[in-house]
């Protein structure tokens, strides 16, 4: 619903229409804590999301999944996310790439609208499965990054294209949110993300990615470049907010992995002290954050394999319910 568009048909090249942006609502709160928040399980089920609410003592707000990306089937219709999330309650975040990662497609394509036609398709299915005003699209995610197909080497490039993508899925599904998600710190492809900015007509919410790494949250020195360094967590928190948006976090998390192996922190107790201060913070303009609660042994970062840190983790949970009690 960022864009508000009418519904209209959009040519391949048409740059779609946009008017004044309305707020979104913020994801329910099922948690009972301060802010919305939830996890990304890689078991896209609502069960998962329950087991992790148990770990925690809270329910989840929020469930961040990411839908395939190696064929316009796999983008366009996600249907098997909606159908699986249809009955649950929490808000539904779809991390999507804007076209496939192999077969010659581009940012440059898609910045002439070459791929309007599978956004639509999109929009379509999303209005038909009846979830799209309960589903957040966290689309090209952590373009800033390298690791990518997406990488926005060229910015011009991305902002058409981003601004297509919405403008063809909103014409069916004006109910979607968007997330517009960077990866913390300088980027390799793009130093200066805000140049990917696509303009707050086509945007919800300002995400971040940031994990206890590069540099891990181990000293002072390290929590402070986390937050104050160059284009770290209040950088951006201070840019939502010059936006008139809602600050997210659909990934964070510790990283012990060894894909960060001499990078990463551990099991850090500290860092989940540190990142729940920021939220405390921002509070205010925070419209979710999302723990990325992978097992997997490049990342490691999984609660169950991190004793201290999931004790002070859940400590800081029962502090946020406290806060939403109080707040009342």
């Amino acid at each position: 619903m960022a864009a508000a568009l009418a519904v209209t048909t959009l040519t391949a090249g048409t740059a779609p229409p946009a008017t004044a942006a309305t707020p979104p609502k913020l994801p329910r709160k099922l948690s009972g804590m301060a802010w919305a928040s939830g996890a990304y399980m890689p078991e896209y089920v609502p069960s998962a999301q329950a087991d992790f609410g148990k770990q925690r003592g809270a329910r989840s707000d929020v469930a961040v999944t990411y839908s395939g990306r190696a064929n316009w089937g796999e983008i366009s219709s996600p249907t098997w996310l909606w159908h699986t999330w249809k009955d649950a309650r929490q808000t539904l975040v779809i991390s999507s790439a804007p076209f496939p990662e192999v077969g010659g497609y581009s940012l440059a394509a898609c910045a002439r609208g070459k791929y309007n036609k599978y956004w639509r398709t999109f929009g379509e299915n999303a209005a038909r499965s009846g979830m799209a005003n309960r589903t957040v699209v966290r689309l090209a995610w952590e373009f800033n990054g390298t690791w990518v197909a997406w990488a926005a080497y060229n910015p011009v490039h991305f902002v058409k294209c981003w601004r297509h993508v919405v403008g063809s899925a909103e014409s069916k599904a004006p109910g979607l949110r968007w997330d517009w998600s960077v990866n913390r710190g300088i980027g390799d492809a793009l130093s200066d993300a805000t140049r990917a900015w696509p303009g707050k007509k086509y945007v919800d919410y300002v995400g971040i990615d940031s994990y206890d790494g590069y540099p891990a949250v181990t000293t002072k020195a390290g929590w402070d470049k986390q937050l104050n360094g160059n284009q770290g967590l209040r950088y951006w928190a201070r840019f939502a907010k010059r936006k008139g948006k809602r600050l997210s976090m659909a990934e964070w998390g510790l990283y012990p992995g060894y894909a960060w192996k001499g990078n990463g922190g551990g099991d850090n107790a500290n860092y989940m002290k540190k990142m729940f201060g920021f939220f405390r913070e921002n509070r205010a303009n925070l419209a979710y954050e999302a723990y990325f609660n992978s097992p997997d042994p490049a990342h490691a970062g999984a609660l169950s394999l991190n004793p201290k840190a999931r004790a002070e983790y859940r400590k800081q949970v029962r502090s946020a319910i406290r806060l939403a009690q109080v707040k009342k």
